[in-house]
């Protein structure tokens, strides 16, 4: 039996507050991950062209210090619920990151077998000491094609959840959208149908609405998760 929903979620500045690869790469490579940055969100350089010039630039060292950065990240609030919600739903959450395995391993090792899959780029030494990064998922245009991911592990309606450049593709094949800044802009400008999310619970309330989670437990009043019950669901974009 196939579930409803397969949820498909970013990670950089979706399951963590922050952009964190932002934060790793900007710490260890400020200059040449600041031109790569700009001239990505100027759709000067694709996702692919940016990552490896970004590995070109970086050695172990580098790496190192990155997961070691990470350290200070921790899930969103919410996040844990909400696989709690999914769970009960019969969904499955896959977690699709355009950045690197070891970095998200460094957050969410400890939840892994939570996830139905994850999905990110593999580091790899390259000759003289460098690194390359890569993907069986990579097309001429990302290191990780988020939707050929989509079209590998959906099943029922395909949920995408994410903030950025790299969910771009994704949501664009996706069933249902919950985007935040600056991804629903984008999203706005090419007419993608999106609901903007501040947390997980609006994710959920959405779900709820469109039948593909069950009724949250009723709560107490006043309580933090009535609250959250209560909240009306983002406005789509």
């Amino acid at each position: 039996m196939h579930p409803p929903a397969t949820v498909f979620c970013d990670f950089d500045g979706t399951v963590t507050r922050e952009d964190s690869f932002d934060a790793v790469a900007g710490a260890v490579a400020p200059e040449l991950w600041g031109r790569l940055k700009r001239q990505l969100f100027a759709f000067e350089l694709n996702l692919r062209e940016a990552m490896a010039q970004l590995a070109a630039g970086l050695g172990p060292p580098d790496l190192a210090a990155m997961e070691a950065h990470m350290d200070r990240f921790s899930p969103r609030p919410g996040f844990l619920p909400f696989l709690d919600a999914l769970d009960q739903g019969g969904i499955p959450f896959v977690l699709v990151s355009g950045g690197l395995e070891p970095l998200v391993e460094r957050v969410l090792g400890p939840h892994r077998g939570r996830l139905h899959a994850l999905v990110a780029a593999q580091v790899e030494a390259a000759a003289g000491g460098g690194l390359e990064f890569a993907s069986p998922w990579s097309d001429g245009q990302e290191l990780v094609a988020k939707a050929r991911v989509l079209d590998r592990y959906g099943r029922g309606r395909r949920v995408v959840i994410g903030d950025s450049i790299t969910d771009l593709g994704m949501a664009r094949v996706a069933d249902l959208v919950f985007a935040r800044e600056p991804l629903c802009d984008w999203l706005s400008e090419r007419g993608i149908h999106h609901h903007r999310w501040n947390d997980f619970d609006d994710v959920a309330n959405v779900l709820r609405a469109e039948g593909l989670l069950p009724p949250a437990a009723v709560a107490a009043p006043g309580s933090p998760a009535a609250d959250a019950a209560a909240r009306p669901a983002p406005a789509a974009g």
